[in-house]
């Protein structure tokens, strides 16, 4: 997909004027992105490695960022979660932040079942890697 750059630019201006229906078009186009690579299947490890790598940079870098310290979020709208927070990742289980991924939570919309339960997984693995408590290889 071409990103930002295949959106014509009238649609964008003259459609999704507000910060919230920008977020949406911002998600949307995400999803577009991803979608194809989402419900793979029977790969090796380092190839579900490189599609966690792959999703987390399209899907959920856009918003925490490639290195996982969150974003800037449009007024009024809590700023995306900081995946490199302690307190943050000893807080939530696998299972809690699989189902975050699968139905949304606040200003982050659900993915549903976009995503595949190895997917899933590897979105979790590739979070956990920001975990400062962890140490890395």
């Amino acid at each position: 997909m071409g990103g930002w750059s295949s959106v014509p630019r009238t649609m964008v201006e003259r459609g999704f004027s507000s910060s919230s229906n920008a977020l949406r078009l911002a998600w949307l186009l995400a999803l577009l992105g991803v979608a194809p690579a989402c419900k793979r299947s029977g790969a090796g490890s380092e190839q579900a490695a490189e599609r966690a790598e792959q999703t987390f940079r399209t899907a959920c870098g856009r918003c925490h960022g490639a290195d996982g310290k969150g974003g800037v979020a449009p007024e009024g709208v809590n700023a995306p979660r900081n995946f490199c927070d302690a307190a943050f990742q000893a807080s939530r289980t696998d299972d809690e932040l699989k189902q975050v991924i699968r139905k949304g939570k606040g200003a982050m919309p659900g993915f549903g079942n976009l995503f595949s339960d190895g997917d899933l997984q590897g979105l979790v693995h590739k979070i956990r890697s920001f975990d400062p408590g962890t140490k890395k290889p």
